[in-house]
């Protein structure tokens, strides 16, 4: 008798022989998505049909007369299904394969026979698409009816390179198409991640005619890719966002998710709007001073520590630390809002902001009485910029575009319209800086909570500084009285 809900069975069994397995689908566009599984099928089975043409998920060589064992479940009673093919046409080193017939065959069969070679990595066909092998775990899943929903975490080896345009997103001959152009990671941000779940026999069931498909699998889970939570050489860990509605708030096109702002940063981009953010493209902020209009460029990386001019705590001439801003380790009392460099132990330093008065303590990262801050310097082709052997954090930062700029300490550059801050992944003296590329990412992002909006919107700079264009340290006090953008944060709309 069939079954309509094999799963129910499955599951009312005392034991369910045939483990789960998980596939994970990325829209990345309106016109893209990607498919991933996490690498552990050693199955070769068949992706798509045309006539007695088979195409397999990995690429075998195969000999005319071979016979093959095709294998698969009955989509309404989950009963094995076993025929037998002989292959017709060769096929050395392809993953394609002409049989004598295609009777009783459908997508998705497993193929076991003389001559077929495994991997641990071959791609999964399930509902029509193949999925990809990538390394890649989710976790901390919880399913809550109340309460703050939970934020799982997506860990995944940073291998980007095999989605870029000049790697084949595939795994060997598996008929794979080109990556995408200029990929990086932090175009991840945001997108929508889907997983699914079935049991590895029900793999088996895929019917060749969307007229007829058999999708047997447990509910779907969704999230929003919100943030990269840390990032080593071995591997990227993404934080993830529940969406959800709020039952009788009318919000158009608007998912709100939690604490954290669901605005792509800066919408106000330099080419069309994206978003409702309305924080300027160049991160140019204007400030009553005390009756003088001052115009400052404010940037903070996406852990919300302030990126300010190298040269306000340098000498440009040697390149040494100003008088009075080298903390020395041990000793030294510092008053609220100062930058002080502490050396690294080599040649290098590390930059902090005081954030209490009369501070005698030694910055560290642990250490609630400073922040940490990063330098920038103006990009000039030709120059040379590096990359920290140790944290990918302490790689240099620039700015670009800039005006009348003749080197790294150059003093009297100009900002333009389109300035943002980068920083660089490769060490390089030519890469010209561009958002999405192998040497250079956006330094200047937002960390998308609520301090991520105050630190910008309500921006405090010493009073009475000269000029227009101001290069400064944020202070540690906010100007509480400027209001945040509605939207971002719904109801915080004077914090």
């Amino acid at each position: 008798m069939s079954n309509p809900n094999l799963l129910i069975s499955d599951l009312q069994s005392l034991e369910i022989t045939s483990p789960v397995v998980a596939l994970y689908e990325l829209i990345y566009d309106d016109s893209t998505t990607l498919y991933f599984h996490p690498g552990l099928s050693t199955s070769v089975r068949i992706t798509s049909i045309d006539g007695t043409t088979l195409t397999l998920n990995s690429s075998q060589d195969l000999s005319v007369g071979t016979t093959l064992t095709l294998t698969g479940l009955d989509k309404d009673t989950g009963a094995t299904v076993t025929t037998t093919k002989t292959v017709q046409g060769g096929n050395p080193n392809n993953n394609t394969v002409v049989i004598n017939s295609n009777s009783s065959v459908v997508v998705g069969m497993t193929v076991t026979g003389p001559g077929i070679s495994t991997t641990d990595f071959s791609p999964i066909v399930f509902d029509g698409n193949t999925y990809y092998a990538m390394p890649l775990v989710m976790t901390d899943l919880e399913i809550s009816t109340e309460g703050v929903q939970n934020r799982p975490t997506l860990t995944i080896g940073n291998v980007e390179s095999i989605l870029r345009s000049s790697s084949e997103f595939q795994n060997a001959n598996d008929g794979g198409s080109d990556g995408i152009a200029n990929f990086s990671i932090n175009r991840l941000i945001g997108k929508r991640l889907t997983k699914r779940q079935t049991l590895q026999k029900y793999l088996t069931i895929e019917s060749s005619t969307a007229s007829t498909k058999a999708i047997v699998e447990y509910p779907k889970r969704t999230y929003i890719i919100d943030r990269v939570q840390q990032r080593t050489a071995e591997a990227i860990i993404f934080e993830l966002a529940n969406p959800f509605d709020l039952e009788g708030v009318k919000l158009p096109s608007r998912q709100v998710i939690g604490k954290y702002c669901p605005w792509a940063y800066q919408g106000l981009s330099f080419s069309t709007p994206t978003g409702g953010c309305s924080w300027a493209a160049n991160g140019e902020m204007v400030v009553d001073d005390e009756g003088t209009e001052r115009k400052y460029y404010v940037y903070f990386t996406d852990l919300d520590e302030p990126i300010v001019w190298k040269y306000l705590i340098h000498n440009a001439a040697n390149n040494n630390i100003q008088s009075g801003k080298l903390h020395n380790g041990s000793s030294g009392t510092y008053a609220k809002g100062v930058l002080v460099a502490l050396s690294d132990g080599g040649s290098g330093y590390t930059y902090w902001r005081s954030e209490i008065d009369n501070n005698s303590s030694v910055p560290a990262v642990n250490n609630s009485s400073w922040q940490q801050v990063r330098v920038y310097v103006p990009f000039v082709s030709g120059e040379t910029y590096s990359v920290h052997s140790t944290d990918s954090m302490r790689n240099e930062y620039v700015v670009h575009p800039v005006n009348n700029a003749t080197g790294k300490n150059d003093t009297t550059f100009d900002f333009t319209a389109t300035s943002n801050i980068f920083r660089v992944l490769i060490t390089n003296s030519t890469a010209t800086t561009v958002s999405f590329s192998d040497y250079w990412e956006r330094g200047d992002q937002c960390g998308k909570i609520l301090k991520s909006c105050k630190i910008r919107y309500q921006f405090r700079s010493a009073k009475g500084a000269s000029g227009v264009n101001q290069n400064t340290v944020p202070l540690v006090e906010l100007e509480t009285k400027q209001s945040l953008p509605f939207g971002g944060f719904p109801g915080s709309r004077k914090i």
